[in-house]
């Protein structure tokens, strides 16, 4: 068998195609349209008529090249934000991360990586199993291709393409280092084994093509989890914190709660407690203990001088004691 080695340069994009981006970025490097006046944007979060606030969310939440959600996250440290703006930056975060569509270039991968009949290289990489119809791949590679680099970072397994590839969105354009080995077969001769090295650039499709192409078991996402956490951290740092909201108290839970002095605040409490019969007096016997309690408390009155303050506090105290002993009075009609 002769093997005949080539290096080939293939463009299959234009020159001029702007390099690919990063979402994750602060920065992108590819080429923008119309500029995202981002302070306006998230200033019209916080607009008192809902539509344009909606409206400013999903612009947020489509702008993934004009604003990195590095961006995003800078203005929630920075702060200065009402409750309004920093929970819709977090939905356009939990969008951009964990929803959108991302890159795709179309191919199936094999969970191994053993080498093809005749492959005579022996180069870590991921190989090319099928390429999907419709999609980016299917036109520039080939079944039996090995990958072993995207944009010059080396290529291990499934995992590295596909986080690779799933860092950018659909459009960019990424450089693949690509070995291609090829057998032409001669009559009468020994087979003839060509390996070319192959340099090409792949604009990329979407995840949400490739899902709807039936190829959904090549769909990796080994960075979700990633993204998932990064929200979460997000959301815990950023969020509104539910409060704990009482269930509504009843007239009489509410007295209690408003009663600053604390022996009434305790005869309320044994009224309710005696209403509800989890005391162990009848409302009768509470009632009898009161009228006992007030009369010592006009005695301690009556007798020799009380600082003022003092006598204030008991005259306050005696006054409402009197009310609930007339409260449980069994004459008195409701």
């Amino acid at each position: 068998m002769i093997t005949v080695v080539l290096l080939i340069l293939l463009h299959v994009a234009s020159p001029t195609t702007p390099t690919a981006s990063n979402p994750d970025a602060v920065e992108s490097s590819r080429e923008q349209g119309d500029a995202i006046d981002y302070e306006t944007l998230v200033a019209q979060l916080d607009s008192a008529d809902w539509q344009e606030r909606e409206a400013a969310t999903m612009q947020l939440a489509r702008a993934n090249v004009e604003v990195p959600v590095g961006r995003i996250e800078v203005s929630l440290q920075e702060g200065g934000l009402s409750l309004e703006q920093v929970m819709r930056l977090l939905r356009v975060m939990e969008i951009r991360l964990l929803h959108v569509a991302r890159g795709a270039i179309g191919i199936q991968m094999p969970l191994n990586q053993a080498g093809v009949p005749g492959d005579l290289v022996r180069t870590a990489g991921v190989r090319v199993s099928a390429v999907i119809p419709g999609l980016p791949a299917e036109k520039i590679l080939q079944p039996g291709d090995l990958i072993t680099q995207i944009d010059d970072q080396p290529i291990s397994d499934r995992e590295d393409l596909a986080r690779i590839v799933q860092r950018h969105w659909p459009g960019d354009v990424l450089r693949f280092r690509i070995v291609r080995t090829t057998t032409l077969p001669r009559e009468g001769e020994d087979d003839r084994s060509r390996t070319d090295y192959l340099d090409v650039e792949i604009v990329l499709g979407s995840t949400d093509d490739l899902r709807r192409s039936g190829g959904s078991q090549s769909v990796l996402d080994p960075a979700l989890a990633d993204r998932r956490q990064r929200f979460m951290a997000l959301y815990q740092k950023y969020g509104a914190v539910p409060s704990t909201i009482p269930a509504p108290m009843n007239p009489e839970q509410m007295e209690i709660q408003s009663e600053a002095d604390p022996m009434i605040r305790g005869m309320l409490q044994q009224l309710e407690a005696a209403r509800e019969g989890r005391y162990t007096m009848t409302l009768v016997e509470l009632r009898a203990q009161l009228i006992e309690k007030l009369a010592s408390l006009d005695a301690t009155l009556l007798e020799g001088e009380l600082p003022l303050e003092q006598r204030r506090m008991l005259e306050r105290r005696r006054a409402r004691m009197q009310e609930l002993i007339d409260s449980v009075d069994p004459q008195r009609r409701w």
